[in-house]
């Protein structure tokens, strides 16, 4: 792997994460931040301090920006005075937004004539660098075949989703949603066995036990998305239904929240009532998918 220059823009604790594998695999990198104080650590490993956002896009082929939002981007790069420094330049936007402003945001490269990737760190900044961290980069192939290698010294498991620039932004958004919920499931489990005096460790190793079943759920899901057939043999809306009104009574009568297994009875309903009664779970997907 050649090495190449890069900028760093945005210096936050995920910003900041990315400078030392990079600075790992031999690569020139410049940094950049308002607040010139977090550049210190990242100076001391190696980096060069550009003392202006225009002399960090000048330094650099590769510019990496991870900011808090695309307002602030946009502030910083769409600039008179920097906007025309990115031409012929690659630019990965690994900031957290929208789809949409993943759109706007490559049309805006297309007509300043540089190349833009989308992308999303999908890890805590600790794990940047390793070799299972994940990442998500989508825009032109060509711009990321060209940098993959570089690329992946931020993450072992960084991934090209396609040429769609929104699309990183998209399966971002839908990996958070399933973090999410994935943890409130956790957590309120926790607050029930809490209750009944068992313990976090005892739920966390039972859950290690208990992974396969999540994952062949989600794998008989998929299945049944792709070919729209919620049909099965294992267990029924119906059933379902009832087994979580149990739970909510058993956290009712706990004392403890129940309002998440509120929401939950509630979905099973719903999709009860739009006549999947006899279907199996994957069928509350016609609840949540886009109607207009």
């Amino acid at each position: 792997m050649k090495p190449i220059t890069v900028s760093v823009v945005g210096l936050g604790q995920m910003g900041s994460a990315l400078v030392a594998p990079l600075l790992r695999g031999g690569n020139a990198v410049t940094v950049w931040n308002r607040n010139k104080e977090k550049a210190a650590p990242l100076v001391a490993l190696g980096a060069q301090l550009a003392d202006s956002i225009e002399n960090a896009v000048k330094a650099s082929e590769l510019i990496v920006v991870c900011l808090s939002s695309y307002d602030i981007s946009d502030t910083l790069f769409r600039e008179p005075k920097v906007q025309p420094l990115l031409s012929g330049k690659t630019f990965i936007q690994l900031t957290t937004g929208t789809g949409d402003e993943a759109a706007r945001s490559a049309a805006w490269a297309k007509d300043a004539e540089f190349s833009y990737l989308d992308g999303a760190i999908m890890d805590y900044p600790a794990a940047v660098g390793t070799a299972g961290c994940l990442l998500l980069a989508s825009g032109p192939e060509a711009s990321y075949k060209h940098y993959a290698d570089h690329l992946r010294l931020l993450g072992g498991k960084f991934t090209y989703v396609g040429k769609n620039p929104a699309a990183a932004n998209h399966l971002d958004g839908g990996l958070l949603t399933l973090y999410y919920a994935t943890t409130f499931g956790f957590l309120q489990s926790a607050a029930m066995l809490e209750a009944a005096d068992v313990s976090v460790e005892t739920l966390k190793n039972a859950v290690d036990s208990f992974r396969h079943v999540l994952d062949k759920t989600m794998a008989r899901a998929t299945d049944s998305l792709s070919r729209k057939d919620y049909t099965g043999h294992e267990a029924s809306i119906v059933v379902h239904s009832y087994g979580v009104q149990t739970l909510r009574d058993r956290a009712r009568l706990a004392g403890v929240d129940y309002s998440l297994l509120q929401l939950f009875s509630e979905y099973l309903e719903k999709t009860r009532d739009m006549g999947f009664h006899a279907a199996e779970l994957p069928a509350t997907f016609e609840i949540f998918r886009r109607t207009r």
